[in-house]
């Protein structure tokens, strides 16, 4: 299964999602503020604030460029298994 394709599944879609919160979460505790409460639409966190809104939008367009760069290492080295 292609990191792509893992992407795409509900479970492991949702555990990023929890992980996107928890970051943000602890980066506002870290700096003595209080963490925005997100609303889960389609299992992807959203905020109120746009600033946090976009934060999280940052972390999903990177985790799927580090998922396209890693299918494309594994298929450079020779497939799938590689």
């Amino acid at each position: 299964m292609s990191h792509i394709d893992m992407l795409k599944d509900p479970a492991f879609k949702r555990s990023l999602e929890n992980k996107i919160v928890a970051h943000i979460n602890t980066e506002y505790m870290k700096a003595g503020m209080s963490p925005p409460l997100p609303k889960f639409r389609n299992d992807v966190a959203t905020y109120d604030e746009a600033n946090v809104t976009k934060l999280a939008k940052r972390i999903r367009v990177g985790i799927v460029l580090l998922a396209q760069t890693l299918d494309e290492a594994r298929k450079d080295k020779g497939g799938e298994n590689a």
